[in-house]
């Protein structure tokens, strides 16, 4: 599920954050801010977007299912004239061309920009290179605050979605049975550490989101007039960088854990943090910011234009499999999985 080519721009020279071969990431999370965040305004106020991409990409695949969000969200897919060619690859019987193309790997996600033949991999450098030169203040784009040019929050959700295959994700694919495989017995101090990585991307979602200051703590959230508010991690009106590299996965780990084992994500069992002394409401045994965060990313109009069209299908494969990724070995798509 991972994309490659001799042609690579000289800024994408590895595949390490989609390797099946979980630790494997890029080591750039701990960059400078300050710096990054004068290089990406500076980049992005001398952008010059390309006329056309060409995007290759499994429908199944997580990794894929990452940048077609961003796609979306950036109205990329939705353009007249159609900024975006979507060239799907069957990954069990990958095409010559693909194979050539990608120097035998024959990976996914990979976007190509046919006016100079570049090809950029890896979904969260597609993206960072998508964002730069696509986003825009008066768009309905990517962003990572209410106050939407801001390099430094752009930088935050950057920096969060490098960092997030070593921990939301890891940590889901060993919940669901240790890899890409998954198992019907819980792994309760797996699952333990699961729900303390909710918890804390939680504390994320109520540090950069005001509506949760405006939530009693002692009422109940379907009498609440913000029950409905759309929340993102990095607060704002959109989804972030950071919203859509982990969504994927968190849409994948919620489906999976309640088929084989009976777990609902978001509503946890093993784990609790202390409880604050004036938190003894009920809000505070789940992580209810969390929890509304899936919930908005679950209605976003680009969630539901990529979802899978027959889960119950779905189901069935994963079942007859037991692999999140059998569609590397089987004929499929999110048309009929």
């Amino acid at each position: 599920m991972l994309s490659s080519s001799s042609d690579l721009s000289s800024s994408v020279s590895s595949f390490q954050n989609d390797a099946k071969l979980l630790g494997d990431d890029d080591d750039d999370i701990d960059i400078d801010v300050d710096a990054a965040a004068a290089s990406s305004s500076r980049r992005r106020s001398e952008k010059r977007p390309h006329e056309k991409i060409v995007f290759y990409t499994h429908s199944l695949c997580p990794y894929a299912h990452r940048v077609r969000l961003c796609l979306d969200e950036l109205h990329l897919l939705r353009e007249e004239g159609g900024k975006v060619d979507i060239v799907d690859i069957d990954l069990s019987n990958k095409p010559k061309f693909y194979l050539d193309m990608t120097n035998g790997r024959g990976v996914v996600p990979l976007i190509e920009f046919p006016e100079t033949g570049e090809l950029v991999s890896e979904s969260l450098r597609i993206n960072e290179r998508l964002w730069e030169e696509h986003y825009s203040d008066d768009s309905s784009s990517l962003t990572s605050s209410s106050s939407s040019s801001s390099p430094s929050s752009y930088e935050d959700a950057k920096r969060f979605a490098n960092a997030c295959d070593q921990k939301f994700v890891s940590l889901g694919l060993q919940s669901i049975g240790g890899g890409w495989s998954f198992d019907t017995t819980r792994n309760e101090r797996t699952l333990e550490r699961f729900e303390r990585e909710i918890w804390e991307i939680g504390a994320l979602i109520e540090k950069h989101n005001n509506t949760f200051n405006n939530i009693g703590g002692d009422d109940d959230d379907d009498d609440n007039s913000n029950t409905n508010k759309r929340v993102f991690l990095f607060g704002g009106e959109r989804a972030s960088l950071a919203d859509v590299a982990i969504y994927p996965f968190a849409e994948r780990f919620n489906l999976a854990l309640q088929h084989f084992q009976g777990y609902t994500l978001g509503n946890v069992e093993y784990y609790h943090p202390p409880s604050h002394p004036s938190s003894s409401s009920k809000h505070h045994q789940q992580p209810r910011h969390f929890q509304k965060w899936l919930k908005t990313m679950q209605t976003q109009p680009s969630s539901l234009r990529c979802a899978v069209k027959n889960q119950d299908a779905l189901l069935k494969a994963w079942s007859r499999t037991k692999r999140l990724d059998y569609f590397d070995y089987e004929t499929a798509d999110y048309i009929n999985p």
